[in-house]
């Protein structure tokens, strides 16, 4: 956002259960193999390739991919694997946080950072994109999951945000987006108020590099030419301005948080021509409603304070998020309506986008202002169902529309044989409605399985962790011995 101020081990489940019988012969693997097979077995399968149901099916994991999905009157459970009973349960594929922030530390259960990787585990996310965090343990936090040395999504990890501070001039932007290929980072990340020159040079070495640029469109550059340009843009950034007369003085002025006269001028009717441009630019859009929401909300702070899931995160944090939102002058003094309206637009352009096939991500923005990690994720699917978008179209934008975005839809994103075994099982159907996807039986991450019973002590460790008073220092007596 532009207006806010950002408040910013593997654990081994080894769970191993002897099968005497089942509907067909058993396979007998090797002893590497059963300690490294796991079988969902009369599972109902939302695969996420379409908008079907398969029920009653066996998935068997091994290696941390999927090796067979079948009906369960046909397919075998290796002999020795771990058996998940999943009757009247719903395996899908894990969700997606496309915008989170890193925290400082390295993935450890008592560090900030190890806290977040649990929050998003215990909230059935098993990938996430980072467009921010610490530069000296991002890429520390993301290669340690990889490595297996911590438990955690699979992380995207964009470099620093490339903005007008960070960046002067053309010459600059085309060093640092060398400079952040060479340190390994996934994309590239930018705040805007670049000048377009500049911001021109960042998109041609980007695509040189083959890194793509994520984040915020400001108005010297303007929707129209991040669109040309094929920036992935967040937060609907420029679509409200767009809506303005084509003559307005604040369409150079309009910021993310808009609750001001412009909002009186904004026109709905432009919204199908904005998303048809998108579409036909092939651009995605990550609209991050929750948050907009929250910031805006007409209920004030105190419905904030109450989210349960605020026990996951430090009491000084939601102090701080209190404080920040009680002190904005311009927020308190705006009309409710005013606040509606805002809200109401971003759902219609949200509702527009999809309706014109253009493609949306899920975003949470967190952790910041109330958005929990993990939590948030939830909450920013529930916010797109509630501006109009059809549940399947929200599944999709918190699965397998990520693997696409970035590329990797032949590896992960779906329930299908050969893919990443990142899986979340379910209690209800999440094809009835987005809510169900909080009904949580257990999480998959990398062929690792997480039962409820698991994600809850991860859930109370984290709690506990994020609260524990900092460590005393042990004073160290001065030395007496004399100077030498």
């Amino acid at each position: 956002m532009r207006r806010e101020t950002r408040g910013t081990r593997w654990v081994a489940v080894g769970l191993a259960l002897w099968m005497t019988a089942c509907r067909t012969a058993p396979e007998t693997p090797t002893s590497a193999e059963s300690r490294d097979t796991v079988a969902f077995v009369d599972v109902n399968v939302v695969p996420m390739d379409s908008e079907r149901l398969l029920a009653h099916q066996t998935v068997v994991v091994r290696g941390g991919r999927i090796v067979s999905l079948g009906p369960v009157d046909s397919t075998s459970v290796p002999w020795g694997a771990v058996r998940v009973e999943g009757q009247g349960r719903y395996l899908m594929p894990g969700l997606v946080d496309m915008h989170l922030h890193l925290v400082p530390g390295v993935g450890e259960p008592e560090d900030p950072a190890g806290q977040v990787l649990a929050l998003l585990l215990a909230n059935g996310v098993t990938s996430a994109r980072a467009l921010g965090g610490p530069k000296d343990t991002s890429l520390q936090v993301r290669d340690r999951v990889a490595r297996g040395e911590v438990l955690g999504p699979t992380l995207h990890v964009a470099g620093p945000s490339l903005h007008g501070k960070s960046v002067q001039g053309p010459e600059q932007a085309r060093q640092r987006v060398r400079e952040y290929k060479a340190a390994g980072y996934d994309g590239l990340k930018t705040h805007g108020y670049l000048g377009r020159e500049t911001y021109d040079v960042m998109m041609a070495e980007a695509r040189a590099q083959g890194l793509r640029v994520s984040g915020h469109v400001t108005p010297e550059v303007g929707l129209a030419h991040a669109l040309e340009s094929g920036q992935q843009i967040e937060h609907l950034d420029g679509y409200l301005n767009e809506l303005l007369p084509e003559n307005d003085a604040a369409r150079a002025e309009v910021g993310q948080v808009e609750v001001g006269d412009a909002l009186d001028r904004m026109d709905p009717a432009r919204i199908p021509a904005l998303a048809e441009a998108t579409k036909k630019a092939g651009v995605w859009s990550s609209p991050t409603l929750a948050l907009f929401e929250t910031v805006t909300s007409p209920e004030g702070v105190e419905p904030l304070r109450a989210r349960p899931e605020l026990r996951y995160v430090p009491q000084a944090a939601v102090k701080a998020w209190t404080q920040m939102v009680s002190n904005d002058r311009q927020m308190a003094e705006a009309p409710a309506e005013r606040k509606r309206r805002f809200a109401e637009l971003r759902r219609q352009v949200t509702r527009g986008l999809y309706a014109a096939g253009a493609k949306l991500l899920v975003g949470s923005d967190s952790p910041q202002l109330f958005m929990v990690a993990g939590f948030a994720v939830h909450r920013e699917m529930e916010a797109l169902a509630a501006a109009g978008v059809p549940t399947y179209g929200v599944l999709e934008a918190a699965t397998r529309n990520a693997a696409e975005y970035l590329g990797e839809a032949d590896t992960w994103g779906t329930v299908a044989e050969g893919k990443r075994a990142d899986l979340l099982l379910l209690d209800t159907n999440p094809l009835e409605d987005v809510k169900h996807t909080r009904d949580v039986a257990g999480v998959m991450v990398r062929g690792h399985w997480l039962p409820r019973s698991e994600l809850d002590l991860r859930l109370e460790r984290t709690a506990v962790a994020a609260n524990a008073p900092p460590p005393v220092k042990k004073s160290v007596a001065p030395d007496a011995s004399p100077a030498p």
